[in-house]
C-alpha cells in the first residue's frame, strides 16, 4: 500500500475503510483514517503547486510522511483484527 499521487487515495481509502469495518468500531483508528484524509488533501494542494511550477522536489517529504502514516494505520488495523 503506497500513495504515489493524491488520486491514488480513493482506492487506498476504500481498502482501509473495509479493513476498519472488519475490526469493528474503533474511534481511535477512525480518527487516524480521518487525519490521513486531511493530510492527503494538503498533499493534493502541494501537487497542484508542484505541477504549476514544474518542480516536484517539494513533494518528497510529505509523500514519505503520508506513506508512513498509511503503513502505520495498516499495521494497527492488522493488530486490531488479530485481537478481535
Amino acid at each position: 500500500m503506497e500513495l504515489k499521487t493524491a488520486t491514488d487515495w480513493q482506492s487506498l481509502h476504500a481498502v482501509l475503510r473495509s479493513k476498519l469495518r472488519a475490526t469493528g468500531f474503533n474511534s481511535d483508528l477512525q480518527r487516524l483514517l480521518n487525519n490521513i484524509t486531511d493530510m492527503v488533501s494538503e498533499f493534493s494542494k502541494l501537487e497542484v503547486e508542484a505541477r504549476r511550477i514544474h518542480k516536484d522536489m517539494n513533494l518528497i517529504g510529505p509523500r514519505e510522511q503520508l506513506n508512513a502514516a498509511i503503513k502505520r494505520l495498516d499495521q494497527l488495523l492488522l493488530m486490531a483484527h488479530l485481537m478481535k
